[in-house]
């Protein structure tokens, strides 16, 4: 229950583009706007406007992100009376987040969405890496000992965190994701294909996914693997099937809406997920508000999600024996596969809703420090 209406101001590199309807951001945005003001400074377009009972303040390019956040901060926080800073993640948004306690003495909440130290260099390479290696721990050790409080998606990473900064207040709850949207669908099957949802970048490892269904195929020659997103690696993927002749059994959809994430999801047989670094996986739980088995990476915080032998597998992110082996396993036992997807769905009901998402950050705004 809040108190007074709080002004949050919100940083962060998401990128919205307002021009379009997105009836699943609207329920996030609504949300949190009836419980406190909600102001946003992020990237896309327009520069300016009020949407979803929340005001956005857009940045189009990413090179110039920082200065300008930096400015538009000092403006909100002087002009409008920002109460509370939450910043998206330790490093850039972190930083601007300190400048803005330091000089107008807000409340500020520090978020982490994944690994802040190795995943920003798994993508792709960086001019002055070397550099960069050294400034990026020493940026978010700055940012959690100035924080007031500290929200991570995972126990595995609060419990990180608390080696630098252990007298914080943590708050541990997942990211937003339209989840009822998913729950609410109840005409699913278990179709003959295996799906990944996932930038196509290094950092999801999509590429042990493919070498591991190469080992499957002769046996299981019905499937298929659909590949849907795209990114940095999307050529390499591709290469990588031709060179393994699978060009007829693997599916490169492209960039799926929210919508046909879903259609997808709904009739898959597995979910895979075999990321080098995740902070939570949220397409983890929508996969198993469909009732889908799940094998995953056993890195980040994903084991606190996929347990083990229950709503799925876990294996090691570059071990294509034991992935291919846990795919032939669910492929030749379909009761298994659904048990598993079952006891996914039980457990995604259980945890996760739109009406909890909003109830945490309230409870993470309105706590006393």
């Amino acid at each position: 229950m809040k108190g007074k209406n709080k002004r949050v101001l919100f940083i962060g590199v998401s990128s919205y583009d307002l021009t379009k309807d997105d009836p699943h951001l609207e329920k996030k945005f609504e949300g949190l706007a009836k419980q406190f003001d909600v102001v946003s400074i992020a990237r896309g377009r327009p520069f300016h406007r009020r949407q979803w009972s929340s005001e956005f303040y857009l940045i189009k390019h990413r090179s110039i992100f920082l200065p300008l956040a930096c400015i538009l901060g000092c403006y909100l926080c002087f002009f409008r009376k920002i109460d509370v800073v939450v910043c998206q993640s330790p490093l850039t948004e972190g930083a601007i987040g300190v400048i803005l306690k330091k000089i107008f003495r807000k409340e500020l909440i520090v978020e982490v969405h994944g690994d802040w130290e190795e995943a920003p260099f798994l993508n792709r390479r960086r001019v002055g890496s070397r550099l960069l290696k050294r400034i990026v721990p020493v940026t978010a050790r700055m940012s959690f000992r100035n924080a007031d409080k500290i929200r991570t998606l995972t126990n595995y990473f609060a419990e990180r965190i608390k080696e630098v900064a252990p007298r914080k207040d943590y708050f541990i709850f997942p990211t937003f994701t339209d989840i009822d949207y998913f729950l609410e669908e109840k005409n699913t099957s278990f179709k003959k294909y295996i799906l990944i949802v996932a930038v196509l970048s290094p950092v999801k490892n999509t590429e042990t996914l493919i070498d591991a269904f190469s080992g499957v195929h002769k046996q299981f020659p019905d499937f298929k693997l659909v590949v849907a997103g795209e990114g940095p690696s999307a050529g390499d993927l591709v290469s990588r099937v031709k060179d393994l002749g699978l060009e007829n059994s693997v599916v490169f959809t492209g960039k799926l809406s929210i919508q046909q994430v879903r259609e997808a999801m709904k009739d898959c047989y597995v979910f895979v997920l075999p990321s080098l670094s995740e902070g939570f996986g949220r397409v983890l739980i929508e996969a198993m508000a469909l009732g889908k088995p799940i094998i995953a990476s056993r890195v980040g915080g994903i084991p606190e999600i996929v347990k083990d032998g229950e709503n799925g597998f876990l294996v090691e992110p570059k071990d294509t024996e034991l992935l291919a082996e846990k795919l032939s396993l669910l492929l030749r036992d379909e009761t298994l596969a659904k048990n598993m997807g079952n006891r996914g769905y039980e457990f995604c009901k259980a945890r996760f809703s739109n009406k909890k998402y909003v109830e945490n950050f309230v409870d993470l705004i309105y706590a006393r420090k």
